[in-house]
């Protein structure tokens, strides 16, 4: 896990400066998933996953591989055509992961979902409108990642249904129409975000909330609180 960070890390750094490293870093991310779903790896997990430094180094870990991403996502916004997303393989397997995600969300063209952590290549919320003909919103605190996410939108052709903002929630006027809500895997202080929509959202809203526990935690940050008392969940 120190060699996956120290590489992950320095390639993020070179790719900041030369926009052909971005491929590496992207190999290197892709190594990462491998990794973690290997029998070995998950084997180790079970053996090592109480020790307290096994732990600190997973969570310096998982917050270079986020920053990595994040960066690799605004190039692959910037740099892929239309012609090349519908031709990619990975982006057809993540849209169709997509897809069989949200079948039992209940999302139709009446739809209003809030997208909480969309990022800077926001498949997830083209996906959506795309497929489902909602109106949905992607929110970011990443202003940049904003801005880039609304030029992948033209390309997709459906701005009138998809929208980006870097508001607050407590100022966000869409969540007074919201019927849905996805929070992604990669926002960090969930308990944090559950807890002010508790007290912004109608009782109706339907929260699905993406996170990876265990040795998913390596590349997804994790979730180990119970809400029995305060939502009620499926």
């Amino acid at each position: 896990m120190r060699l996956l960070e120290c590489e992950i890390k320095e390639l993020t750094i070179y790719s900041r400066a030369y926009c052909n490293c971005y491929e590496l870093l992207n190999i290197k991310l892709d190594e990462l998933c491998e990794i973690m779903v290997r029998e070995e790896t998950i084997r180790q997990w079970m053996v090592w996953r109480r020790d307290e430094e096994v732990q600190r180094q997973v969570d310096r870990l998982r917050e270079t591989a986020a920053e990595a991403l994040c960066d690799v996502e605004k190039h692959q916004s910037k740099s892929i055509s239309l012609i090349e997303m519908d031709g990619n393989k990975y982006l057809t397997t993540l849209i169709q992961s997509v897809k069989d995600d949200l079948k039992s969300f209940d999302i139709n063209q009446q739809s209003k979902v809030l997208f909480i952590g969309s990022g800077a290549f926001p498949i997830s919320v083209l996906t959506i409108a795309k497929e489902f003909g909602a109106k949905v919103m992607g929110l970011d605190i990443d202003s940049e990642a904003v801005q880039i996410a609304c030029q992948v939108a033209k390309a997709f052709d459906i701005e009138t249904l998809v929208s980006f903002s870097d508001e607050k929630l407590s100022s966000l006027a869409f969540l007074k129409e919201t019927t849905h809500i996805i929070i992604a895997s990669l926002v960090k202080n969930k308990i944090e975000v559950l807890n002010q929509l508790k007290e912004l959202i109608d009782e109706n809203v339907h929260i699905m909330l993406r996170y990876g526990n265990g040795v998913k935690s390596i590349f997804n940050y994790p979730f180990n609180y119970d809400l029995s008392e305060d939502w009620n969940q499926k």
